[in-house]
């Protein structure tokens, strides 16, 4: 999941501690646009186990932050700490997207909204509440070209109250229940459109700190509020595409770093819905320690184990898909290599989020049954070398991948290969009058024979901009 350019996503409280796992992609900054997923930026925690305060918040770099006594012009000390150390964090984004898809259709809309976030500060040092509001609202589209997932697949309005949940904090601990945001390899928010997945659930999660060598998130989850709807639904019907059965899941992941061994870095995690999956996940990478004036390099390498079980309502498989990068990075130039084998009895399921495959790339994830993936990549960023000529915060890039040898596990008809190249350039200054500001510009085409059209063109541009409010 980090495979690409040096670059940072944006926005804030909604992710890190505020989703179910802290430092999730805070230990490399390598990695592609078209992975970047807004809602899950790293908002950094405690630095300590147990004795900084959850609200002792080093400045961010990528975000506009104001203080509460800019705004009140007086001292907030003798404020209750619930209120005194509250975070509220607005978000306003624009996004426009257009595909001509390969069946002759066009996907289009141009939308506008964004999100408000608050955190209280802790009643009685272990207790307190969050909540996000969403919406995202058309600006312009026609009804007959839905698709994009920037609205609802009526392309009518997204509006509702998407995080709700309270909370209890113990150290580095945190148990949550209701509406929350939820960050793992195979179940996240996915916030790659206007508003992120969200999830009814329960779960107990650690708290980011850099002296910890392990981090988990363990839960329940009953019902997802995906990207393009308004409404929470049953995990079985995401999965199903349909009312089927009321299944939720268990979840638990673990990563580990340890420090015997600086740079690696391990996944596991596995969830179990009843009647229809069993996904299971790892991954381990490595970045080697060399010295800070030489090429650094990154090799990783992750597997996705799932079967059918129970009723089967899905079908009875048992697939699995395997990937792996080496990257390097040097005088702010990242490239990457990276390719992928999924298994012959079916393709991967991923209802509730981004994947984690390597090859997951802005249209599609190269994962079809028995499907084969090679892709490189190359990006720089501008900053290294023309920082100080206004330049910093400005990256580009493109990706290209190969599939191969894919077949409809039914029939063992042969799938057409495809390719696909990816096209990105994103403006993000750390400072100055534009701290704050995300635009991002991304293009695609995807080839594959035996379509009505071929290749599937398609463009977005998103503009975001974001402001902490902290004590």
């Amino acid at each position: 999941m980090l495979a690409g350019a040096a670059f940072i996503s944006c926005c804030g409280i909604t992710s890190g501690w505020l989703s179910a796992i802290g430092d999730a992609r805070a230990q490399t900054v390598a990695q592609p646009v078209t992975r970047q997923e807004v809602a899950q930026e790293e908002i950094a925690g405690p630095q300590t186990q147990t004795k900084t305060p959850l609200y002792s918040l080093p400045p961010q770099s990528t975000m506009r932050e104001v203080r509460w006594s800019e705004i009140t012009g007086r001292d907030n000390s003798d404020i209750p700490a619930f209120f005194r150390d509250s975070l509220v964090q607005v978000v306003a984004r624009t996004y426009y997207l257009t595909r001509d898809n390969l069946d002759g259709s066009r996907s289009r809309a141009w939308t506008g909204g964004g999100w408000i976030a608050y955190r209280s500060g802790l009643i009685a040092d272990h207790f307190g509440v969050h909540g996000a509001l969403y919406t995202s609202q058309p600006l312009f589209a026609d009804p007959n070209e839905g698709g994009t997932r920037l609205l609802n697949p009526q392309q009518e309005q997204l509006s509702m109250l998407g995080q709700a949940y309270g909370f209890a904090q113990f150290g580095d601990q945190e148990l949550r229940g209701g509406r929350t945001l939820i960050d793992t390899p195979l179940i996240n928010p996915q916030d790659n459109r206007m508003v992120p997945n969200t999830f009814e659930s329960v779960m107990a999660t650690t708290l980011p700190s850099k002296n910890r060598e392990y981090d988990y998130s363990v839960g329940y989850i009953w019902t997802i509020k995906q990207r393009d709807s308004n409404d929470f639904i049953p995990l079985s019907d995401a999965a199903a595409g349909a009312d089927v059965i009321n299944r939720g899941a268990p979840y638990g992941m673990v990563k580990y770093r340890p420090s015997a061994i600086p740079g690696l870095s391990t996944i596991a995690m596995d969830y179990y819905l009843q009647d229809f999956v069993n996904t299971g996940f790892a991954q381990a990478e490595y970045t080697f320690q060399l010295p800070k004036d030489m090429p650094q390099w990154l090799i990783g390498a992750n597997v996705i184990d799932q079967r059918s079980v129970d009723d089967a309502l899905l079908g009875t498989f048992a697939t699995y898909q395997a990937s792996g990068r080496v990257q390097m990075q040097y005088v702010g130039f990242t490239a990457f290599i990276a390719g992928s084998a999924t298994g012959d009895q079916s393709k991967i399921f991923s209802p509730f989020g981004t994947k984690p495959n390597y090859t997951d790339m802005q249209q599609v994830s190269f994962d079809n049954a028995r499907e084969k993936a090679v892709g490189a990549s190359l990006a720089y960023d501008l900053g290294y070398a023309f920082g100080k000529y206004g330049l910093s915060g400005l990256t580009f890039g493109a990706w290209y991948s190969h599939g191969w040898d894919a077949i409809n596990p039914v029939t063992n008809a042969a799938i057409a290969n495809r390719d696909e190249l990816d096209l990105w350039a994103q403006y993000r200054p750390s400072d100055g009058p534009l701290k704050g500001l995300r635009v991002k510009v991304q293009y695609s085409d995807l080839w594959q024979q035996g379509n009505v059209r071929s290749p599937q063109p398609e463009f977005r541009f998103i503009v975001d901009y974001t402001v902490l409010f902290r004590n």
